[in-house]
C-alpha cells in the first residue's frame, strides 16, 4: 500500500465516523505564545485532530517550518500552510497556500490572489466588532460578484474567542439566509490549550478529503466558547511573549520560535 493510500484509509483520531480539522492556529511567528514544535507536539499528544493549519498574521514562514518538522517526525495528523491576511476590509484566512499573500490590499484582490495561489479564502470571525473583520456589505459584495474567483470558499461560523462569540447568531443567520457558504469552525488558538476548542467535522481525515468535503458542502462547524477569564489570560500571555520577542531582538540568543 502506498503512503498516500495509507493516509487516505486512516481512521479519524476521535474514534468517530468523521475527521476533525482546526485550520486557524497561531504560533510565536505572529501573536501566538507557542513555538511551532510545541504546537505539533501538543496536537499529537493532547488532541484528536486529523488536520491542522498554522495561519499566522501576514506570514507563512512559521507554517512552512512546522511542515518541515512534521515531515521529519512521526505524527498522526496532517498539516497545511495558512495565513491570516489583513485586507482593507478585515481578516481573511488563506488556506492551503504556498506563498505569502500580501496584506492591506483590497478585499476582492486578496481573494483573487488566494485562489491564484491554489488556496481557499475564508473570512475569520466575520461581523466581529472587536477585531478587523469582514462586515455584511463586504460579504454580500463578494458573493454577488460576477467573477467566480472573487467568491469565498467557506465561512468561519464557530470561533471560540471573544471576537467569535460576538454576533455569533447574526453571522449564522446571514449565512443561512443569504450567503449559503460551507461552515467551518476554527479555534483561533494563541495558546496551546486553545487548540482544538473549535473544529470542523468532515468526511475523511486528509487535506485532500477536507477540500473535497468543503466543495461539496459536507462540513460542520463545532466547538465551545472560551470564558471571559480565558480571553483575558490569553492577552496577558501574548504580552509576555511579545516581551520575549523584544528581548530576543535586542539581544539575539539564537532561534527561540
Amino acid at each position: 500500500m502506498s503512503p498516500g493510500a495509507d493516509r487516505a484509509s486512516r481512521a479519524p483520531r476521535s474514534g468517530g465516523e468523521r475527521g476533525k480539522a482546526d485550520l486557524h492556529l497561531h504560533s510565536l511567528y505572529s501573536d501566538g505564545t507557542a513555538s511551532v514544535a510545541q504546537l505539533l507536539d501538543w496536537i499529537e499528544h493532547e488532541t484528536d485532530l486529523d488536520l491542522v493549519a498554522i495561519a499566522d498574521h501576514e506570514r507563512i514562514d512559521g507554517a512552512l517550518q512546522a511542515r518541515e518538522l512534521h515531515a521529519a517526525g512521526d505524527y498522526h495528523f496532517e498539516i497545511a500552510v495558512g495565513e491570516e491576511v489583513t485586507t482593507r476590509r478585515g481578516h481573511l484566512l488563506a488556506l492551503f497556500v504556498e506563498e505569502r499573500i500580501p496584506a492591506l490590499r483590497p478585499l476582492a484582490e486578496t481573494v483573487e490572489r488566494i485562489h491564484a495561489a491554489g488556496g481557499l479564502a475564508v473570512p475569520a470571525h466575520p461581523l466581529a466588532p472587536l477585531t478587523p473583520s469582514l462586515g455584511v456589505r463586504s460579504l454580500r459584495a463578494l458573493q454577488s460578484d460576477p467573477r467566480a474567483d472573487r467568491h469565498l470558499d467557506a465561512i468561519e461560523l464557530v470561533n471560540p474567542s471573544a471576537a467569535g462569540r460576538s454576533r455569533n447568531a447574526a453571522r449564522r443567520r446571514l449565512n443561512e439566509e443569504e450567503l449559503h457558504l460551507p461552515g467551518m469552525g476554527g479555534s483561533d488558538a494563541h495558546v496551546l490549550e486553545g487548540v482544538g476548542t473549535a473544529w470542523t467535522w468532515f468526511p475523511g481525515t486528509t487535506a485532500e478529503a477536507f477540500r473535497v468535503a468543503l466543495a461539496a458542502g459536507h462540513t460542520e462547524p463545532a466547538g465551545s466558547f472560551w470564558s471571559a477569564w480565558h480571553n483575558v489570560d490569553v492577552y496577558r500571555r501574548q504580552l509576555v511573549a511579545k516581551g520575549r520577542h523584544l528581548r530576543h531582538t535586542l539581544r539575539p540568543t539564537g532561534e527561540w520560535r
